[in-house]
């Protein structure tokens, strides 16, 4: 064997015997390295702790398998109220279901046709989402025609705000001052050469009157003007009783101009009760608002009256049945039977529950909530969660006289001088998910002090 291969073997041999050598003593832990034989150092195990929860007002999880609520676990809720009725001088009104079988547990006067007042505002809702895509949103826009004029045309956003808009909210999402600043741009950038002095503004978006007038006295100051544009939903800072603006479209025509003004754009307002063809002229600059389902939860959040007839005569536009206030309410009513939900004694005049000529059974209000649970169309489903919440959120955040069980209640209000109603989901002591209409109806001194019975119903289907 040459010299030089047998040195190479023996090197290996030398190489391979330091290395393992040095892996030996690694694991022995001799030499320093990753390797060892001993056992991993932990920690002691945790130990068991015992299940917590940070409230006993709410159940840990829904439960699809506890015992079903009977109508007899139901019925002494309804006797109370029964008898608060005799005693306060009021007609009570209940439906239940169970939301997880559908099973009726309680119809006390469900069938009749009680006024309704807000609570109507989840049939609006309903009617919105079904007729409307929830993720639109409502442009506010300028064109210029041919002769230099600009236009000022709105979708129907209530909320624009008089300054910037804010991304993150609702009620003043899209703001008139970009609307401006965005204007000002483009006349700068396109149309130097053009002498543009006019902004022509175009309230209208629908056919008839843009307030009910069939309220009684003193509901309309409940109400604002509808419009294709507001700041604010129209109302009058610090005005009172009475804070709704009497023409929101021309209030926003000299916001702008302002605004204009100040970027070195001077123009002259004119009010058109023309709608403008958009065919009839050039896109300058437009501002949107936030999406309609966005809107709507804010309409329930608030039991917001203008919104809700701007939303629903948008829906009924949307839809192809017309845009006055009777075609909005015949389309509500036709969404609901299409959706299967009881509308014998159905009678609809407004869609935000103001005129007290409304009637509506608590059957249908009920039914139309289990439409929304049972649906697999998210926008439907939505409605649910964009319901007050007991102690926490829109009319419900003050409700229940601190009652921590109110937190199982998710729900709609409605109050008039002679009704107070609920309507909406209670998640009970068990997990249950009970889906209610409750209301007092007729009351001759004033409907606020039956509020207590109205939500002690409520309380006493959370304590099931």
């Amino acid at each position: 064997m040459p010299k030089r291969t047998l040195t190479a073997i023996l090197g290996t041999f030398v190489l391979l015997a330091g290395v393992g050598g040095y892996v030996y003593a690694d694991i022995q832990d001799i030499a320093p390295g990753y390797l060892t034989s001993e056992p991993p150092i932990v920690g002691a195990e945790a130990p068991d702790r015992e299940p917590v929860q940070a409230s006993g007002a709410l159940p840990a999880r829904v439960l699809v398998d506890v015992p079903p609520i009977v109508p007899a676990d139901v019925q002494p809720a309804w006797n109370k109220l029964v008898q608060a009725g005799k005693d306060q001088e009021f007609t009570p009104g209940a439906y239940v279901i169970d939301a997880m079988t559908g099973n009726v547990l309680l119809n006390g006067n469900g069938e009749q046709g009680m006024t309704p007042a807000s609570v109507i505002k989840v049939l609006t809702a309903l009617t919105t989402v079904n007729s409307i895509n929830p993720t639109d949103t409502l442009a506010t826009s300028v064109f210029i025609d041919e002769d230099g004029a600009l236009h000022l045309v709105g979708e129907g956003d209530l909320l624009l705000a008089e300054g910037a808009g804010d991304p993150t909210e609702v009620n003043g999402h899209a703001g008139l001052e970009d609307l401006a600043k965005a204007t000002a741009n483009e006349l700068a950038d396109k149309y130097a050469n053009r002498d543009v002095s006019t902004l022509v503004y175009h309230p209208k978006i629908f056919e008839g009157e843009t307030r009910e007038s069939a309220l009684a006295a003193g509901l309309e100051h409940w109400i604002g003007h509808l419009s294709a544009f507001a700041v604010d939903r129209g109302e009058l800072p610090g005005a009172g009783y009475q804070p709704y603006r009497d023409d929101p479209g021309t209030h926003v025509a000299e916001v702008l101009q302002q605004n204009l003004k100040d970027l070195g754009v001077n123009v002259q307002i004119q009010k058109s009760d023309e709608r403008f063809e958009e065919a009839g002229g050039t896109l300058v600059a437009a501002v949107n608002s936030a999406t309609v389902g966005e809107v709507t939860r804010l309409m329930l959040a608030d039991s917001d009256n203008t919104l809700a007839e701007q939303l629903c005569r948008m829906s009924s536009a949307t839809a192809g049945d017309g845009s006055t206030l009777p075609d909005a309410t015949e389309h509500l009513e036709k969404v609901l039977g299409e959706a299967g939900v009881y509308n014998d004694n159905l009678v609809v005049h407004d869609c935000s529950g103001l005129n007290e000529k409304n009637k509506v059974a608590p059957r249908t209000i009920a039914e139309a909530l289990r439409v929304i649970w049972t649906s697999e169309e998210p926008a439907v489903a939505q409605i649910m969660r964009d319901l007050p919440i007991g102690h926490f959120t829109g009319t419900l955040d003050s409700r229940f006289d601190g009652d921590a069980n109110g937190v199982r209640v998710q729900a709609k209000t409605g109050s008039l001088d002679e009704v107070s109603s609920l309507a909406g989901y209670a998640t009970t002591e068990k997990g249950r998910v009970l889906i209610f209409h409750v209301q007092s109806g007729g009351m001759k001194e004033g409907a606020f002090f039956t509020r207590h019975a109205v939500e002690e119903f409520a309380m006493d289907l959370t304590r099931l």
